[in-house]
């Protein structure tokens, strides 16, 4: 690894600590004006209403895994039902604004359509069987102590700021040693395994491609940064438009370091069913746009 990729590794820990802390802190500060009973109105009492509002949640705040995070541990702490809260999390990489404006650009608006269209029907499938099957059964307890959002009035910033900051500070320290595993495990992948060599890979040009992609796609961690280079080069060597969909969607929705990360919170059984199911809907997801586009 150069003295430029170190830098680089170096710098991106630092931007994704801070943007966990700090989404750590001000949803502990909301948590504290809202209260969790009215965070879990707001959420949506039934689950289908619940998995639609974590799904524009995940839309308009379009974080990374490692920042999702601390909202996800906010949404349980509140009691939001587990409609709301899978919801949000399978829909905050996939559906992200910028990832989708650049398919949009790269593969064209038949494959990106159909790339949103897959990936919102989903994130609202899998929430509502997270609810029918009672998922909060089977998530591990809380990394932190739920607060005490509904037990004090609201006392104002001044006074505020300080438990949450106390609060975020120690998410952040059981997190960390997670967050380090995760993040250079996405960037080992991204150093050893450039753009030109996946698209070099010669069963992303063969009849298994849209398999072949999906699975490939479960060792990224798809941020836009990363998969521009990566869509391109592989539009460029000739690879159709239903591997680059199974791959953005494998990628972006379940991965090595997102399992690192998650596995404070679930159990394995859990994330081994979560990851074949986003491995299933991106082969689907795939074949149609292969079908439909080419």
């Amino acid at each position: 690894m150069t003295g430029a990729m170190i830098g680089d590794a170096i710098w991106l820990f630092v931007e994704l600590l801070a943007l966990f802390i700090g989404v750590s802190f001000a949803l502990n500060l909301l948590q504290r004006r809202l209260g969790n009973a009215r965070l879990k109105t707001l959420m949506g009492a039934s689950p289908l209403k619940a998995a639609l509002r974590g799904i524009a949640v995940g839309f308009i705040t379009p974080f990374c895994t490692y920042s999702a995070i601390p909202v996800l541990v906010a949404l349980r702490q509140a009691g939001v039902t587990a409609a709301g809260y899978v919801a949000f999390v399978v829909a905050a990489p996939v559906l992200d604004p910028i990832l989708f404006g650049a398919l949009l650009i790269i593969v064209g608006w038949k494959a990106a359509l159909i790339y949103l269209g897959v990936a919102f029907a989903a994130a609202l499938g899998l929430a509502l069987a997270a609810e029918r099957v009672h998922l909060e059964r089977f998530m591990k307890p809380l990394p932190v102590a739920a607060g005490s959002a509904d037990s004090t009035p609201w006392a104002g910033i001044g006074l505020e700021w300080r438990p949450a900051w106390k609060a975020s500070r120690a998410l952040l320290r059981t997190m960390l040693p997670l967050l380090v595993v995760g993040v250079g495990i996405g960037l080992a992948i991204t150093v050893f395994l450039p753009a030109e060599t996946v698209a070099r890979i010669p069963v992303l040009a063969g009849d298994s491609a849209i398999l072949a992609a999906a699975a490939v796609g479960t060792f990224f961690y798809v941020n836009t940064e990363i998969f521009v280079p990566i869509a391109d080069a592989l539009r460029a060597a000739g690879i159709g438009m239903g591997a680059i969909v199974a791959l953005t969607i494998a990628g972006a929705g379940f991965n090595i370091p997102e399992f690192v990360i998650l596995s404070k919170l679930a159990g394995k059984g859990i994330l081994a069913a979560f990851g074949l199911y986003v491995f299933g809907v991106a082969v689907v997801g795939g074949l149609i746009a292969q079908m439909l586009v080419g």
